[in-house]
């Protein structure tokens, strides 16, 4: 039945696209993401799993209309899927907003400014088994770099000579992944690019309904991106670690919330090939446990939209958990 309600809806979509572009501009989008990876490491005795365990395959439409006087409405409505056994589909970011001279102004579902400043961009290998986030290099979970905020109004400026800057409110969150429940909260971002030089910083105050401890998460970075070499480094220092999980499985120690994160990069891109290592150390407050994390793969783009990855990854809590695996990502 759920497959079917799918499939209509898909089919739907794609049936008034036509219909709609003669009033705004529609454009499909998705990515469809598999891999085969074999996990060892305490309790987890060489698992084997394929499929999208991050949930990173997705299909979303994105809409503009042209208002006149520099001024046009903006839409994205996209969901989540596991191209392996089709059960997973829930939503993604999904807001409407109006862009112009003076930036973007949106409200909805949104991944927070704090997440996409540096952060999983900085990472040739987010949404995929050796990324860095909840795995002992990025802070994780909806506050962190996973997942995505309701009820947000978002501010993005357009770019001012070097510098960007975004600017954001989560009025009233439901209970995320993480359990938490927000209102009220602020999140900042900035960015400024000085030729192959890019610094950024980022600042969230996420205020729990209720009177729970509010949870502040601070980070600052740079990368240098020139001639095929990439070289980034990311600091953190949050109130909320967010969970550890090694290809899907929670391996969270217990009492460990609030940290402090250093994210390294080295990668270096030569004709369609990409050979790039991470680095990554949570040092956890209040004595809970320091996760260590590292992985080294190499990506193939056999087109601009086609690649293919294989690698290791470590992350080590109390445990040492390895990852050896492959994969193939389709983006269109």
């Amino acid at each position: 039945m759920k497959k079917s309600l799918i499939a209509m809806a898909v089919g739907a979509t794609i049936a008034a696209a036509p219909i709609v572009a003669t009033q705004a501009d529609v454009k499909l989008f998705g990515r469809l993401e598999v891999e085969l990876v074999n996990t060892d490491g305490g309790a987890i005795d060489s698992q084997v799993r394929q499929g999208d365990a991050g949930g990173q395959s997705r299909f979303g439409v994105d809409a503009s209309k042209d208002l006149g006087n520099g001024l046009k409405a903006v839409g994205r409505y996209a969901w989540k899927l596991n191209p392996s056994d089709g059960e997973q589909f829930s939503a993604r970011d999904q807001y409407v907003g109006l862009a112009g001279g003076f930036g973007t102004v949106a409200f909805g579902r949104l991944p927070s400014h704090y997440k996409m400043t540096g952060g999983v961009k900085w990472d040739p290998y987010t949404a995929t088994f050796m990324e860095a986030r909840r795995s002992g290099g990025m802070s994780g979970d909806a506050i962190g770099h996973n997942g995505f905020v309701n009820d947000v109004i978002a501010y993005l400026s357009p770019k001012l000579g070097p510098v960007k800057f975004a600017l954001g409110y989560i009025a009233d969150d439901t209970p995320n992944a993480n359990g938490v429940s927000i209102e009220g909260s602020p999140i900042a971002s900035i960015s400024a690019n000085f030729g192959p030089i890019e610094v950024i910083g980022a600042y969230q105050d996420i205020k729990q309904k209720g009177g729970g401890d509010s949870l502040t998460q601070m980070k600052a970075g740079i990368r240098y991106k020139a001639n095929g070499l990439t070289a980034a480094w990311q600091y953190e220092d949050v109130d909320n670690i967010g969970s550890i999980r090694v290809n899907g499985n929670n391996v969270t120690p217990a009492g460990n919330r609030g940290g402090k994160i250093n994210f390294l990069n080295l990668g270096y891109k030569f004709g369609n090939t990409l050979v790039a290592g991470n680095y990554g150390t949570t040092n956890a407050d209040n004595n809970g446990q320091d996760v260590d994390y590292w992985t080294l793969g190499v990506t193939y783009f056999l087109a601009k939209k086609v690649r293919a990855y294989a690698g290791y990854a470590e992350t080590k809590t109390d445990t040492k958990y390895k990852m050896l695996g492959a994969g193939m990502r389709y983006d269109f």
